[in-house]
């Protein structure tokens, strides 16, 4: 850089501060507002709605006709049955031997298999092959007993499950 590069530079960086420091000295401080006259209104209260009562009587009374009229017909209302008492303990529970069907061929042998292993404490893989030959012989109320019979005795640990997997 020559010097009178370096001689316009600084000479502007000095008058351009000192421009600055002209202009913001020479102004004046600003003033005092001027206080202004108060002027204090009585307050003004919002115009309250107006609610005509026998008018909103009147459209309600002719929405519930209106209603009354294209309401479907009402249904004859039933007494309801009285429901059987519950039976108090396992012998009424169930229905009577006469009443009840008869077991299947197959349950006979199916509960043998699981009283033998109720008996013997343990339920083994060969007690469940057995069983489950069984299973698919019998109804569905008696596959339920016998299942309920096993799942209980094992939950109740009774049973010794020497099984991997399901019980039957």
């Amino acid at each position: 850089m020559s010097a009178r590069q370096i001689l316009t530079f600084v000479a502007g960086g000095l008058l351009g501060a000192g421009g600055m420091w002209l202009a913001l000295g020479s102004t004046p401080p600003p003033a005092a507002p001027s206080p202004s006259p108060v002027v204090r209104a009585a307050p003004v209260r919002p115009p309250e709605p107006s609610t005509d009562v026998e008018a909103i009587r009147t459209a309600v009374r002719q929405e519930l006709r209106a209603a009354v009229v294209s309401a479907p017909p009402a249904v004859p209302v039933q007494q309801p049955v009285a429901a059987a008492p519950a039976p108090k303990d396992e012998e009424q529970a169930h229905p009577d031997e006469a009443d009840a069907k008869p077991p299947s061929p197959h349950y006979g042998e199916a509960r043998r298999v699981v009283e033998v292993g109720l008996s013997r404490r343990t339920w083994s893989v060969e007690d469940r092959g057995q069983l489950q030959m069984l299973m698919p012989m019998l109804s569905s109320a008696e596959r339920e007993a016998l299942a309920k019979q096993l799942i209980v005795a094992a939950n109740r640990g009774e049973l010794k499950v020497d099984v991997v997997g399901p019980l039957f």
